[in-house]
């Protein structure tokens, strides 16, 4: 009976080895999972406040200044960039007549995740008026 007392000890060590691995894998799937939502989280507020400036600028007929890091008062930690230009393409010249006046407006919504910049952009291409 003696040698079976240090086999059963072995055999709960080796239990506790293994449930240790599995459960951190199993936290580092869970960490990883958080990061991921969080920065889904921000990249959909980002495509939020995007399209919301977009429709805003396009209901004003597409007016207004441009905006330099704008910071959104509905989301901390947000800001919104507004560049309107000519929109210069190759078969837009060829055709000339009115369609040669054709902008563009870019719209960038800018944030930091985690130490890093991040930034989403839309586009608008629309004939001047």
């Amino acid at each position: 009976m003696k040698p079976n007392r240090g086999f059963v000890l072995v055999e709960i060590l080796i239990a506790l080895a293994i449930l240790s691995i599995v459960l951190i894998s199993v936290i580092s799937g869970v960490t990883s999972s958080i990061y991921v939502i969080s920065g889904m989280k921000n990249y959909t507020h980002a495509m939020l406040i995007a399209r919301t400036k977009m429709n805003d600028f396009i209901i004003r007929n597409q007016r207004g200044t441009d905006l330099k890091n704008e910071p959104v008062k509905e989301y901390e930690n947000f800001s919104v960039t507004r560049v309107t230009e000519p929109f210069d393409h190759p078969m837009l010249s060829l055709m000339g007549g009115p369609l040669a006046s054709v902008k563009i407006t870019n719209i960038t919504v800018s944030w930091e995740e985690r130490g890093k910049p991040k930034d989403y952009t839309i586009s608008y291409i629309y004939q001047a008026r």
